[in-house]
């Protein structure tokens, strides 16, 4: 399991981790006292439940909660604070629990036993997320690409379903029809290709991509996916979908009639 830690007080911070580490000491802990750090943290890793304080200087723990949630939506979190006036409002955020201070070992014991996205084993090899913003995950770690062109093309042909797009349909969506310089955009397609089949090979999966002349696909029976799996009915894959698809993409939208409508 990883936590999160965030308290703008390191003393309380100490003490949380303290308290956790005998409830679970298996745990791999991290912790922040600034907003930014964080976030920061928080777009790195894929952590299992974030504890967060709600009264910090920079931006209160509710708002925190809010902007996590968009980056990880299957996130847990739990509000930790002295002020309990605030937990109705940190309910409406469907957090998954709410502590005060200062936390006793039975409390903590009984939000990591009721978490509203129950922890799972770490997902071995690649999985592709689709639902919020669009990551790609190996063994659990976020996989980082060369250009953000790489993963945008990753992206879009995940969203094609294993249907064929062509070098044109491809450069049409990465520079939004800019054909300016035409012969130049086809080079640095080419070598966008290249990338992203030799950081596939590099994870041992390149047999799921499939070219032909000037078309491109993915293999989808062979990509552990969000999408995918909610696509077959799987009840859990559909639960966690919130409104929200490759959150970063605008031609993405295009898939939340359908998505809606299922």
């Amino acid at each position: 399991m990883k936590i999160l830690i965030v308290d703008d007080e390191r003393t309380a911070l100490r003490d949380l981790e303290r308290a956790l580490r005998k409830v679970v000491p298996e745990a791999e802990i991290s912790m922040a006292d600034e907003v930014d750090m964080a976030v920061a943290l928080c777009r790195e890793q894929a952590f299992d439940v974030a504890f967060l304080d709600i009264l910090m200087p920079e931006k209160d723990g509710l708002n925190l909660a809010r902007e996590m949630k968009q980056i990880r939506p299957i996130m847990n979190i739990v509000m930790v604070t002295a002020y309990p006036q605030y937990a109705l409002d940190a309910m409406k955020l469907y957090v998954s629990d709410y502590i005060l201070k200062p936390a006793m070992t039975e409390d903590l014991k009984n939000a990591l036993a009721n978490l509203r996205n129950p922890v799972q084993e770490k997902q071995k090899g690649l999985f592709v997320r689709c639902f919020g913003n669009f990551e790609v995950f190996w063994n659990g770690e976020v996989v980082r690409f060369s250009r953000a062109k790489v993963k945008e093309l990753f992206a879009y042909l995940i969203d094609r379903k294993g249907s064929t797009a062509t070098n044109a349909e491809l450069r049409a969506i990465l520079w939004k029809d800019d054909v300016s310089d035409d012969q130049k955009q086809r080079k640095y397609f080419a070598q966008i290709v290249y990338e992203l089949r030799q950081k596939l090979e590099e994870l041992g999966c390149g047999e799921i991509f499939a070219q032909s002349r000037d078309s491109y696909a993915l293999i989808p029976e062979k990509i552990p996916c969000d999408y995918y799996l909610a696509l077959n009915r799987e009840a859990d894959a559909m639960a966690r979908y919130e409104g929200e698809y490759m959150s970063q993409y605008e031609w993405a939208v295009n898939r939340l009639g359908f998505l809606a409508k299922n």
